[in-house]
């Protein structure tokens, strides 16, 4: 039960750095615009990454349980 929690908080998180690195430039505030200037993509395929890995985890402990 414990784990699941965890799972889902953290998958939580991805969703929101995929969101953060999808929204443009213009609806963010100038220091985070530039932050993030070179480093969307890179950013973008890691939290979609992560995500499906802690899906897959938590479907297979789901489907354990």
């Amino acid at each position: 039960m414990l784990l699941s929690l965890v799972l889902g908080i953290a998958l939580g998180l991805c969703l929101m750095i995929v969101a953060v690195a999808l929204t443009p430039a213009r609806a963010m505030r100038r220091t985070v615009a530039i932050i993030l200037e070179d480093r969307r993509e890179p950013l973008l395929y890691a939290a979609v990454a992560a995500g499906l890995a802690i899906a897959l985890g938590l479907g297979i402990i789901l489907v354990l349980s």
